[in-house]
């Protein structure tokens, strides 16, 4: 039963920190993401989708260099309203 509610905060967290990379970076590819970002592939795909189908992030075409295609990403402004939110929760201080 505990299942879902972990890999929901798994997904949070590391939605989080693909915001973190993407506002830091203001633009990446995913290669990048898993390498700043201790991940597996499946799981950064799956939040750049989920982020893309809200409107989070934008996906630049893909843009070719050394014969290979990387779509580029970055956050959108719903994208950095959803990253400041998080990021004031997480240093939000007690009354």
């Amino acid at each position: 039963m505990s299942r879902p509610r972990e890999e929901s905060i798994g997904v949070r967290a590391t939605k989080f920190l693909v915001m973190r990379t993407l506002a830091r970076l203001h633009e990446c590819d995913r290669e990048t993401l898993l390498r700043n970002i201790d991940s597996t592939d499946l799981e950064i795909h799956d939040v750049l989708r989920e982020m893309i189908s809200n409107d989070e992030v934008e996906a630049s075409p893909s843009q070719k260099s050394s014969g290979k295609g990387k779509a580029m990403f970055a956050l959108t402004l719903n994208g950095w309203v959803e990253y400041m939110t998080a990021l004031g929760s997480v240093y939000e201080l007690p009354e």
